[in-house]
């Protein structure tokens, strides 16, 4: 029969277990109960608490583990591993591994492919198991392939209509016919001079003087956007008014295809899910399109007194453009938007949706035009009295 254990010597032992490390606890235990040996294999001695069969069991996992001498000889086992230590090999390592015990060579059938993938239809034609089994998409290309009637594609690119054009037709360009014999002779291996017949000083040919009209540009801009640039600038801050000018292009280039009203006179152009496409395009037909015919002029003497008469008189397209700008901008300032570059391009998406209140202005100066124009007969009498 065991020998029996005082309950309150064990009580003493398990807060010495709670309180203290675990083998200063397990010493501390073994002086006190002499009887009971927690070095040994086998916990053979019932004890009256769970926790010194933890103790037990603790202590002969470090004692097992402790015994090759790590850790400087204090009992302390090794460190748990991680999940990411000690895996085991993926499938190809695996196949591998097995391949060489079989003593089979990469490529065959069974053996692995570690270096690089291989093609379907390599494995089939390896592999006569997988060659009855495969779909029937893969036996359709393959029966196609086989017979040379693949399937074609339903379209055809441009660059794919217009090659055999290329080819049938001669340069009539010479730098073109010089690129052509250039590419010839480097396709037969032949080294090409190109610096032959360059004039010194000039790394490649110099063009023929005088050029052409159509190779000329004045101007580096389109002028309605260089006019629309120059009237957006304040204070000579040219740089700032071309980022605003860009922002405006770019946001009538990305916002959604207008609505364009069929009662107002917009000019005709392109449809209008078109005319995001081309932004230069879209402000064109924008500014045009609002532009006023005619300016009125108020005359004093034409009529006797100092009455003044209202004179309608055309303007050029530069005059009509800068006024359909002018009322651009002062309507874009009563929008609500924060930037400058979103209110402008706004107005001109309204403008092109015949929402924008310019366009009461341009009937208000056409009725007004309209009604006035038997006063240009007064003027141009006027004016032949004076040369008289």
């Amino acid at each position: 029969m065991p020998p029996r254990i005082p309950i309150l010597p064990a009580r003493s032992a398990l807060s010495l277990v709670r309180t203290a490390p675990v083998h200063d606890t397990i010493h501390q235990t073994t002086r006190k109960f002499g009887n009971i040996s927690l070095h040994s294999s086998k916990c053979n001695t019932p004890l009256p608490h769970r926790s010194l069969k933890g103790v037990c069991s603790y202590r002969m996992s470090s004692s097992s583990s402790g015994s090759s001498g790590k850790h400087n000889g204090s009992g302390v086992g090794e460190q748990p591993l991680g999940p990411n230590q000690d895996q085991l090999p993926h499938v190809s390592e695996e196949a591998a591994a097995t391949a060489q015990i079989m003593g089979k060579k990469c490529g065959e059938v069974g053996g692995p492919e570690l270096e690089q993938g291989t093609p379907v239809a390599d494995i089939l034609k390896r592999d006569k198991e997988a060659l009855k089994n495969m779909p029937k998409v893969l036996r359709d290309e393959a029966a196609a392939n086989q017979t040379g009637n693949g399937s074609k594609r339903s379209f055809s690119t441009s660059a794919r209509l217009h090659q055999g054009e290329v080819k049938g037709n001669s340069p009539a360009d010479p730098s073109a016919a010089t690129v052509a014999n250039m590419l010839a002779a480097s396709n037969r291996g032949e080294s090409v001079d190109v610096e032959k017949g360059i004039p010194e000083g000039f790394k490649y040919e110099p063009p023929t003087l005088p050029l052409p009209p159509n190779e000329r540009f004045d101007r580096r801009y389109e002028p309605l956007v260089e006019q629309f640039t120059k009237l957006i600038m304040k204070h000579g801050k040219l740089s700032l008014a071309q980022k605003h000018m860009a922002k405006i292009l770019e946001y009538l280039r990305t916002a959604p295809a207008p609505l364009i009203d069929p009662s107002k006179p917009f000019l005709p152009g392109p449809p209008s899910p078109q005319l995001p496409l081309n932004p230069i395009l879209y402000l064109t037909l924008a500014v045009d399109s609002i532009a006023p015919l005619f300016r009125i002029r108020q005359i004093r003497g034409i009529a006797g007194g100092g009455a003044a008469l209202p004179i309608p008189s055309p303007l050029a397209q530069r005059q009509r453009r800068r006024e359909a700008i002018t009322w651009i901008l002062d309507a874009a300032e009563k929008r609500r938007d924060n930037q400058l570059s979103h209110r402008i391009a706004n107005e001109i998406i309204a403008i092109a949706e015949g929402k924008s209140s310019v366009w009461l202005k341009r009937a208000a100066i056409h009725k007004q035009a309209t009604v006035s124009r038997a006063n240009i007969r007064r003027a141009s009498q006027q004016r032949r009295g004076r040369k008289q």
